[in-house]
C-alpha cells in the first residue's frame, strides 16, 4: 500500500497542476471561480481515473468502476467547494491558490475511497483453481 500511495501522491501532483492550468486558464478567460473550479474538477475526475487505474492501483478499467469513481469525487467536491468558499469569502486566500490548498486537505481521505472503489472489484472476481485441486 505505500508505493500504491506514493504513486497517488504523484497522480494527484500531476491532476491537480493539470487541473489548476485548467482553472486558471478558465478564470483568465473571465469564468467565475466556483464555475472554473466545476470544469476543472470535472475534467480531473477523467484524468485521475485513468492515471489511478493505470499507474496507481493497476487495476483494468471498467464502466462499473469508471462510474463508481466520480461517486468519490462527487463527495469529494461538495466538500472541496464548501472549503474553498471558506478559504476565498472568510478567510480571504486568494482564489488562484485555493484549488491546490483544498487538494491537500482532502488527499489522504480521496487515497482511502479510491483504493476502495478500485481494489474492490480485484477482489471481487473469482480466482482460479490452483493446479493442486485440477485433477
Amino acid at each position: 500500500m505505500r508505493h500504491e500511495f506514493l504513486r497517488f501522491l504523484l497522480t494527484g501532483g500531476t491532476n491537480t497542476a493539470v487541473s489548476w492550468l485548467l482553472y486558471l486558464v478558465l478564470i483568465w478567460l473571465g469564468m467565475p471561480y466556483p464555475l472554473a473550479y466545476s470544469f476543472a474538477y470535472a475534467f480531473g475526475i477523467v484524468f485521475t481515473y485513468y492515471l489511478n487505474t493505470r499507474w496507481v492501483f493497476k487495476v483494468q478499467m471498467s464502466w462499473r468502476t469508471f462510474l463508481q469513481f466520480p461517486v468519490i469525487y462527487a463527495m469529494q467536491y461538495g466538500l472541496g467547494l464548501a472549503v474553498l468558499v471558506l478559504l476565498v469569502d472568510y478567510m480571504h486566500l486568494k482564489a488562484i491558490y485555493g484549488p491546490p490548498v483544498v487538494t491537500a486537505l482532502l488527499m489522504p481521505v480521496t487515497f482511502l475511497l479510491s483504493r476502495l472503489v478500485l481494489k474492490r472489484r480485484a477482489h471481487e472476481e473469482p480466482r482460479a483453481p490452483s493446479e493442486e485441486h485440477q485433477a
